[in-house]
């Protein structure tokens, strides 16, 4: 790997592990045992490293939210998705734990996350309404458009809200698993009876 990959790498795991604001230039280079200069030949500021960090989790993300895999929509299908969007969200959380700061911080990245929720919603809504379309789903149209929002609102602010709720040491899966769980809920009235007990089996299968 080269030095500005590693770069790139090392700074993710420390803003992840300590916190964005509390990891300094200084602190990548030491942590990689490079001089400050030599990190400075790569990158000009720590926005600079956010900013190229930010783009490798906007590729993921965006994948995810255009996959293949979603084109025969199902509860499983919502399923996946979600467990796919959490999972990015988990390898780069220090974007979402800091996340009003860094966008009133970095104007490109605001107008760039911005597109991401979008997608995020439009992504939900697309699944919902060929459940919809299916039968799966009894919900008018303006239902269906509301709960797309509400994914997309809780599945980017679930983690923050997951810190407050669950102490330190809790597995970070089974804090995605209780996200999931939770966003499913809401969908869960407007289910027949059938896929309503698949949901309480999958989550009988990730919550225990």
């Amino acid at each position: 790997m080269k030095t500005k990959e590693r770069i790139l790498a090392t700074a993710l795991v420390l803003f992840n592990e300590e916190g964005e604001p509390n990891v300094t230039t200084n602190h990548i280079a030491d942590e990689m045992d490079i001089s400050p200069g030599n990190l400075y030949y790569h990158y000009k500021s720590k926005d600079d490293i956010i900013w190229q960090i930010f783009l490798q989790y906007e590729a993921k993300i965006k994948s995810v939210l255009e996959s293949s895999e979603l084109n025969h929509a199902s509860m499983k299908d919502m399923w996946l998705y979600l467990n796919m969007v959490f999972e990015v969200i988990v390898e780069y959380r220090f974007l979402y734990r800091n996340l009003i700061q860094l966008m009133n911080r970095i104007e490109f990245l605001k107008r760039h996350f911005r597109h991401i929720l979008a997608m995020k919603s439009q992504t939900a809504l697309r699944i919902l309404e060929q459940l919809r379309t299916e039968g799966i789903i009894k919900a008018d149209q303006r239902t269906t458009a509301n709960l797309a929002d509400q994914i997309a609102l809780t599945s980017t602010f679930w983690l923050n809200y997951s810190v407050a709720i669950f102490d330190d040491s809790f597995d970070e899966q089974k804090k995605l698993s209780h996200g999931i769980f939770h966003i499913l809920q809401m969908i869960t009235p407007f289910l027949d009876e059938k896929t309503r007990q698949f949901l309480d089996e999958l989550s009988e299968e990730f919550l225990s």
